[in-house]
């Protein structure tokens, strides 16, 4: 049986938001097929080519409400085989309600179960990633 797909509404807007703070910045992000495992191919638009992957996440808090964000140990495994496959870099990007932030998936992190369990899916609590904030770079902040 599959896992039930999430996405709302809501996070398609989420999405165009980056992509519409990238797209200042000279990039432009291309949803990437669910086999790839990661949301976005990173195009620099001046070059035009790929110059990265990235999975986004959108929080409902400010940057500085945790020590860490967290993302499922699953996305780091996939962003690495992608990065050692193309020798691009993989990010993790949040969009927290004061900032845009991004950091490099190869950056340190530490590993414990955690997830959410709000919405009665045993497959939401899971081996997660645990970055610390103080290594995100801010790329936009509001």
């Amino acid at each position: 049986m599959s896992r039930p797909m999430y996405e709302t509404q809501f996070d398609r807007n989420n999405e165009q938001r980056v992509a519409d703070l990238l797209a200042e910045k000279g990039y432009t992000l291309v949803k990437l097929p669910l086999q790839y495992k990661l949301d976005f191919a990173i195009i620099e638009d001046e070059l035009d080519k790929v110059v990265g992957f990235a999975e986004l996440k959108a929080r409902t808090v400010e940057m500085n409400k945790y020590p860490t964000a967290m993302i499922s140990l699953a996305k780091v495994v996939k962003a690495h085989d992608i990065s050692a496959c193309t020798n691009l870099p993989s990010y993790f990007i949040v969009l927290y309600k004061d900032a845009l932030v991004r950091i490099n998936f190869a950056s340190e992190f530490s590993i414990n179960i955690g997830g959410r369990s709000d919405r009665g899916d045993p497959q939401d609590r899971d081996v997660c990633a645990y970055y610390p904030i103080e290594g995100f770079t801010v790329v936009s902040q509001f």
